[in-house]
């Protein structure tokens, strides 16, 4: 089901709202002001996580390039 995501042109609120099936009669209102000056926004997709993360979070890390100086290398042990 679709979630929409809307920001009120009256009192700036941005708030998302889901969309059920069949349901294309009802116009969204602004639930801060109850204003119906709504402009759709555009939201990033969801990406399912296939091991624990989402596919494109590269944990911080920059992937290209050179890896040497990076600071990837673990910690040194003291030996003591």
């Amino acid at each position: 089901m679709p979630i929409f995501e809307y920001r009120c042109e009256s009192c700036a609120n941005v708030f998302e709202l889901l969309h059920l099936p069949g349901r294309s009669d009802c116009r969204p209102v602004c639930p801060a002001c109850n204003g119906s000056n709504l402009k759709k926004l555009i939201s990033s997709p969801f990406l399912p996580s296939s091991v624990g993360r989402p596919a494109n979070d590269n944990g911080g890390k920059y992937s290209g390039g050179s890896s040497a100086g990076n600071g990837d290398a673990p910690p040194a042990s003291s030996g003591t």
